[in-house]
């Protein structure tokens, strides 16, 4: 999920205390203007609440989800450089397999 502007959000706030893990792409960026943002302005969730940023789980510097049970919710509200690794890594993966659609201008 993410909310890429300070008024927006797309997630009730009280979705935050049901989740085991809260991970975010940067958050510094998050606490200004994602869900996490909107749950602590709704006192939902506090400020200090543990937070792991996705480059810490992708880089193996700490763990996501451990069990198939657990919720972790994901507020991405759009960090260029890990869009750009995202971009590339599925464009790799497609060409890899044969997929996709190769357009030239």
């Amino acid at each position: 999920m993410g909310a890429d502007a300070e008024g927006k959000h797309e997630l009730f706030p009280e979705v935050l205390t049901r989740a085991d893990g809260l991970v975010c792409d940067r958050k510094s960026q998050c606490l200004r203007l994602g869900e996490l943002h909107h749950g602590i302005e709704a006192k939902a969730i506090s400020e200090d609440v543990p937070l792991t940023e996705l480059g810490e789980i992708t880089a193996g510097n700490k763990r996501g989800r451990e069990r198939d049970e657990q919720i972790t919710v994901c507020d991405l509200t759009g960090v260029g450089v890990q869009d750009t690794a995202i971009a590339l890594f599925a464009q790799k993966k497609a060409v890899e397999r044969g997929l996709g659609l190769n357009i030239t201008i």
